[in-house]
C-alpha cells in the first residue's frame, strides 16, 4: 500500500505533464519491435519533457505581460531557462540519490572508463552513441514520478500489442511463403529480439490472467494472445526463446510447490513438473534419434536403374544422412543435373556447381529420387526455392523447433568433419567463444578497452587462419564474454553486480514481473550481445528501469474492481500522481 514512508517527493508537473509523459513511454513500448528511428525519436522527446515538465508558462506569460514585446519574449525565455535549469538540478539530484538507478547507469560509466585502454576512439564513440539508453532510462525515469497501475498497465499492453501487430506481418509473410529464411518473419527489427518481445509478452499476459480482475471475454483474449505467441517462438524457431520459456515454468513451478500448503495441489504440481521435465528431454532426444536412424536398406530390392534406363548410384557414405534418410539413394547425376537445367535458369553442369547439393539435399528431404522423374515432380516454387539455396522442404514449408534441430544436426556434420562453421549460427558460436576466450586469456584483468574490441577479434581470426569467411567473423554473440573482452574481469564482477544490485537492494523490486524481465535478459545474454545493438540496448535498459522506477506500489496487489474505483475518485493527498 502507499504509505509516507516510501513516498519520493518529486517535481510536480500535474496531470497534463503525466499524460505527456506516458505517451513517451507508450512511444517506447510501441516501437521496440517495430522502428529503431521511431525508438531514438521517443527518446528525444522523452529527454525534452524531463527539461520542461514543471516549468509554469502561464505564470512566466502573466509575469510580463505589460512589458513591450521584445522584452516580453526576452524575459520569457530568460525565466524558461531558469526553469529548466532548476529542473535539471532538482531531478539530477534526485537521480544521485537514487542508489539503484546510479548502479544501472554505472554499466554506461564502464565504456567511458574503456576509453583509457583504447586505441580507436571512432568504434569506441560509435559504442558509447549505441549504448546511450543505458544512461538516458534511469536517469529520466528515476527522476520522474511513479505511475498508477492504469498508466503501467496500459504501457505494457501497447508493448504487447505492438508485438502482436509485428507477428501478424510475420505470419502473412509466412503464409504466403514470401522468405527465404525464417528469420525474414521478423519485418523490422532481428527476429532474436522480436523473440524476446514475444517471450516478456507471453509472461505480462500470464501475470494479468491471475493478478488482474478481467472479465471472461477479457481472460479468453489473454488466453488466446498466450497461445499465439507460443505459436509464433515455435515457427521463428527461436531456439533461446523455447528454452527460456521451458526454464521459467520450471521455477515458477518449483516455487508454487514449496510455497502452496496444499498437499495435493503440491503433489499434482510435481507429477506436471516432472513430466514437463521428461517431455522437455525426450522430445529433442526423439528428432535426434529419427535424423541419425534411416531405414534399413535392403540391396536386393533397390531399383538399379532409372525409368530413363540410366543407372542409379547407392553412395550411403559420402553423402551422409538426412531426415532419417541417406542422401545418396537412388543418385543419377547426369539425368538429374539435365533435368534440372531444361527447368531453371540456374545451371547446374557439374557435381561442384553452386546449386547442386542444395538440389540433392531437397529432393531427399520431399522423399524423391535424384532423377528426371524426381525434378520432374518439383513445383515451381520448390525450383524457385532451390535456386534460393533452400536446401531442404521443411526449411520453408515446416518451420518450427523440429527443423531448428535438424539445421544445427546439418551443421554439426559439417562443423565434425571439417570444422567449417560458416552459415551456422550454433557453430560460428562455438568459434567466437573460442575468439573470446583467448582475447580474454591475453587481456584477463582490464580487458582490451571500449574500442578495440572490433580489432581484437578481426586481429584473432587472421593470426589463427579461422576458417570463417569475413562476413561471418562476429564477436563475442555472448555479452557476458562481450563485457570480460572489453572491460577484464574486473568489469565482468562490476557488470554483474550491476544487473542483480537492483533486485538485491530493494524489496520491491523482487516482484514478478521485474524478476522474470531479469531472467529473460540474462539468460538471452549466454547466446547473444544483446547491449551491442540499438533495439537490444533499448529493450533492455527501457524495461529495467521502467520496471523499477515507473512500477506502481501496489501492482502486485489484487484488489477488486469496487476497490480500485473507489482508489482512482478518492484520491490521497500523499499520492504522487493525485492532483
Amino acid at each position: 500500500m502507499l504509505t509516507a514512508d516510501n513516498l519520493i517527493m518529486k517535481v510536480d508537473y500535474g496531470k497534463t505533464g503525466t499524460y505527456f509523459y506516458l505517451v513517451g513511454l507508450i512511444l517506447i513500448g510501441i516501437f521496440l519491435p517495430t522502428s529503431k528511428f521511431g525508438l531514438s525519436v521517443s527518446q528525444f522527446y522523452l529527454l525534452a519533457l524531463w527539461l520542461l515538465l514543471g516549468l509554469d508558462m502561464r505564470a512566466v506569460n502573466k509575469m510580463f505581460m505589460e512589458k513591450p514585446l521584445v522584452n516580453r519574449i526576452l524575459s520569457r525565455i530568460a525565466v524558461s531557462f531558469k526553469g529548466i535549469w532548476f529542473n535539471i538540478k532538482t531531478r539530477f539530484n534526485d537521480f544521485l540519490h537514487n542508489k539503484v538507478a546510479v548502479v544501472m547507469v554505472s554499466i554506461y560509466v564502464m565504456h567511458f572508463v574503456g576509453l583509457i585502454f583504447t586505441s580507436d576512439f571512432q568504434y569506441a564513440f560509435k559504442d558509447i552513441r549505441i549504448k546511450l539508453p543505458l544512461l538516458v532510462f534511469p536517469i529520466i525515469l528515476s527522476s520522474m514520478k511513479p505511475l498508477n497501475r492504469k498508466q503501467f498497465d496500459a504501457v505494457l499492453w501497447f508493448f504487447i500489442c505492438s508485438v502482436f501487430f509485428v507477428t501478424i506481418l510475420g505470419t502473412i509473410k509466412f503464409l504466403r511463403r514470401d522468405f527465404v529464411d525464417v528469420r525474414e518473419l521478423s519485418v523490422f527489427v532481428s527476429h532474436i529480439r522480436v523473440s524476446l518481445c514475444i517471450v516478456f509478452s507471453i509472461f505480462i499476459l500470464g501475470y494479468y490472467l491471475v493478478r488482474r480482475n478481467y472479465s471472461p471475454i477479457m481472460k479468453a483474449v489473454v488466453v488466446v494472445l498466450i497461445m499465439w505467441f507460443l505459436c509464433q517462438v515455435l515457427i521463428l524457431e527461436s531456439f533461446i526463446g523455447v528454452l527460456i520459456i521451458a526454464a521459467l515454468c520450471i521455477v515458477l513451478t518449483l516455487y508454487f510447490i514449496f510455497r502452496t500448503k496444499n498437499r495435493i495441489a503440491r503433489i499434482c504440481s510435481i507429477i506436471v513438473a516432472v513430466a514437463f521435465m521428461v517431455m522437455l528431454f525426450s522430445y529433442p532426444y526423439k528428432i535426434i534419434r529419427d535424423y541419425n536412424t534411416p531405414e534399413k536398406v535392403v540391396v536386393e530390392q533397390l531399383d538399379t536403374h532409372t525409368k530413363l534406363g540410366n543407372p542409379y548410384v547407392f553412395d550411403t557414405i559420402r553423402y551422409g544422412i538426412e531426415d532419417g534418410r541417406y542422401v545418396g539413394l537412388y543418385l543419377s547425376k547426369q539425368e538429374m543435373m539435365d533435368a534440372w537445367n531444361a527447368r531453371s535458369d540456374k545451371k547446374i553442369n557439374r557435381e561442384f556447381d553452386d546449386g547442386y547439393a542444395s538440389l540433392v539435399r531437397y529432393l531427399t528431404s520431399k522423399d524423391l529420387r535424384k532423377d528426371a522423374e524426381g525434378v520432374s515432380q518439383l513445383t515451381d516454387d520448390d525450383i524457385r526455392n532451390i535456386e534460393n539455396g533452400i536446401s531442404n522442404y521443411n526449411y520453408i514449408e515446416n518451420p518450427g523447433i523440429k527443423t531448428r534441430i535438424m539445421k544445427i544436426m546439418v551443421a554439426y556434420g559439417n562443423y565434425k568433419k571439417s570444422k567449417d562453421a560458416n552459415g551456422s549460427s550454433v557453430f560460428q558460436r562455438v568459434e567466437y567463444i573460442k575468439a573470446s576466450l583467448n582475447i580474454i586469456k591475453e587481456n584477463p584483468l582490464v580487458g582490451v578497452g571500449t574500442g578495440d574490441i572490433a580489432d581484437a577479434f578481426a586481429n584473432y581470426y587472421e593470426e589463427t587462419d579461422s576458417k570463417l569467411l569475413p562476413e561471418y567473423r562476429f564477436r563475442s554473440h555472448n555479452q557476458y564474454l562481450a563485457i570480460a573482452v572489453a572491460f577484464g574481469i574486473v568489469g565482468l564482477l562490476w557488470y554483474l553486480f550491476a544487473l542483480l544490485y537492483p533486485a538485491v537492494a530493494d524489496k520491491k523490486n523482487r516482484n514478478y514481473l521485474y524478476l522474470i524481465f531479469m531472467f529473460i535478459m540474462m539468460l538471452s545474454m549466454f547466446t547473444e550481445d544483446t547491449l551491442e545493438t540499438q533495439i537490444g540496448v533499448t529493450l533492455f535498459a527501457f524495461f529495467n528501469s521502467f520496471l523499477v522506477f515507473a512500477m506502481p506500489l501496489d501492482v502486485d496487489e489484487k484488489s477488486s474492481e469496487s476497490e480500485q474505483q473507489i482508489r482512482e475518485e478518492i484520491p490521497d493527498r500523499r499520492d504522487p500522481y493525485s492532483e
